[in-house]
């Protein structure tokens, strides 16, 4: 692969992970506020009881934090890759940049 590719792979990347970051908070606003009408509904109609509810919460509790914390870190370790990149290649700028000096100051 070029460097070309990388950086355009690693754009798509973080486009990809910013998309996940935009779903992960919809999805912490809007599944809370329909789990509790959904079981308020479904109290209030004698369909299910509340120790019931608290289960069906806690097991939607563990899978969503399992789930997350495995994305977070899926994510965090491209961030660092892509952090240990940039690092490399502003260093190598640096030390291209020094060489032009170099060649450019006048010769006594």
């Amino acid at each position: 692969m070029s460097k070309t590719e990388d950086r355009n792979t690693d754009i798509e990347r973080a486009k990809r992970i910013e998309e996940q970051v935009e779903r992960w908070d919809l999805i912490a606003k809007v599944a809370p506020a329909v789990f509790l009408v959904s079981c308020f509904v479904l109290l209030a109609l004698g369909f299910i009881e509340v120790d019931i509810i608290f289960y069906v919460g806690l097991g939607a509790f563990a899978f969503t934090a399992v789930l997350w914390w495995f994305w977070a870190i899926f994510s965090i370790r491209f961030l660092v890759r892509l952090l240990r990149r940039s690092v490399v290649g502003l260093v190598n700028v640096k030390e291209d940049l020094k060489d032009i000096r170099e060649s450019y100051k006048p010769k006594e």
